[in-house]
């Protein structure tokens, strides 16, 4: 019973790693639906092969308990400190996703441009 507790803690921080990872697509890309989503769906994936591994099936809230101990431990304390790196990490993320976007841009007014006064020229000649 104890190993079963210990990996049910080891589990909950897994998935606050988890969480953690999905953190920076979700604060770039603003959609918390779909990560949140996935996020969910690996959750109970993982949880119910943990049920399948350590009580052939049978759910146990004590396991689940401990599962939420494990993913609240790692929220608190390395989740904590990676929250406000990621948060600085994103915003400059999303400065340089935005120069790009503009120079994208750019090239692309430059492009039609170039083929607005190619096809004026054409008609022109004719």
């Amino acid at each position: 019973m104890g190993e079963a507790l210990f990996y049910a803690v080891l589990l909950g921080a897994a998935l606050g790693f988890v969480f953690d990872f999905f953190r920076l697509p979700r604060l770039i890309l603003n959609d918390k639906f779909f990560f949140d989503f996935l996020f969910w769906i690996i959750s109970a994936i993982a949880v119910f092969c943990y049920y399948l591994i350590f009580n052939s099936g049978a759910i146990r809230m004590l396991n689940l308990f401990f599962i939420i101990i494990g993913f609240l431990l790692y929220t608190f304390t390395l989740g904590y400190v990676t929250k406000s790196i990621e948060i600085r990490l994103s915003k400059k993320i999303k400065i340089q996703l935005k120069n790009v976007t503009k120079s994208f841009k750019k090239v692309l007014h430059s492009i039609y441009n170039i083929s607005v006064s190619y096809t004026h020229l054409r008609a022109h000649e004719t």
